[in-house]
């Protein structure tokens, strides 16, 4: 693959870790890294379940997102907290205000309510090379909010969010960068399939009939076949798998991808199969609704 025609950028993919949680331990001034924290839909309710959980949480009693009320461990240490999410969506308005400090606004596309992409090209001159960026808001989100982040670093929105999930978050000082001359040693190595973003478990099942199992390999696959099987997406799916990814600040990463779902929280166990039935029909009749009022069809 050819590179030199690609467009090689500076994107930074900056995640707030925990951000639920570390939101509501700096709220108690509580240290969101250590402090042992559960941001639960009804504190008063059993069965609620756990919407976040502080990464000390996890790491010492196993506790993670969607884990119930009830199954939590009986430790004084543990400190329930229920949602603020006005709160939450204020704080994320803020840090979208912090990297107004270093780039235009339409250098900036939020992804999730702790996710965002930045473009920092045409600032180095002002902020320093792109890591000096990075830890630059990594310092002014600890000092100002008290909130920590890891920040993902490539040369499109791809693969700065591979580096992100795959390396940053893992690193001492959550901050790596990717290129694409990393491609082969970081990318294609790895496996299962669905820990590459835009693959998910059903998508990885059907390229393992196909005898695929690793990204190099579905960047080894026959790119026709990929299309005939895929559509569009299988195009996609092959120069990702290379690490090429064309989409611009704001635009849909995963194109040519249309889905309408919907998920559902139940503060108690259905036993009854006519209750579930009755459950999943009133979701159904939701996402159709949905999709009729895009003027879409499944298949």
């Amino acid at each position: 693959m050819d590179y030199s025609q690609y467009p090689s950028r500076s994107v930074l993919c900056v995640d707030m870790r925990s951000f639920y949680a570390s939101c509501a331990a700096v709220l108690l001034g509580l240290d969101p890294m250590t402090c042992f924290l559960a941001v639960v839909g009804n504190t008063e309710r059993q069965g609620s379940i756990v919407l976040a959980a502080s990464p000390a949480l996890k790491r010492e009693f196993g506790v993670q997102t969607g884990t119930r009320l009830y199954q939590l461990p009986d430790d004084p240490r543990i400190k329930l907290v229920n949602p603020k999410m006005g709160l939450f969506v204020r704080v994320s308005t803020e840090l979208t205000r912090l990297f107004c400090r270093y780039v235009p606004p339409d250098a900036i596309h939020t992804y999730s309510v702790d996710e965002s992409f930045i473009q920092v090209d045409g600032v180095e001159s002002i902020w320093g090379d792109v890591r000096t960026i990075a830890m630059k808001i990594q310092d002014d989100m600890e000092r100002e909010f008290g909130l920590p982040c890891a920040v993902g670093i490539g040369p499109n929105l791809l693969m700065a969010k591979l580096c992100l999930d795959l390396e940053a978050k893992k690193s001492a000082d959550g901050v790596a960068v990717w290129g694409y001359e990393d491609v082969k040693t970081k990318l294609w190595p790895l496996s299962p399939l669905r820990r590459m973003w835009g693959i998910g478990s059903r998508l990885e099942k059907t390229l393992n009939r196909m005898g695929i199992f690793t990204v190099g390999q579905l960047a080894h696959y026959d790119l026709r076949r990929l299309e005939k099987t895929f559509g569009v997406m299988g195009n996609q799916l092959y120069y990702h798998a290379w690490g090429i990814d064309l989409s611009a600040i704001g635009a849909p990463i995963m194109e040519g991808q249309v889905s309408y779902g919907k998920s559902q929280i139940l503060l108690r166990d259905y036993p009854n199969p006519d209750e579930v039935k009755h459950v999943i029909l009133e979701m159904c009749e939701e996402v159709a609704k949905r999709a009729r009022a895009h003027r879409q069809a499944g298949r």
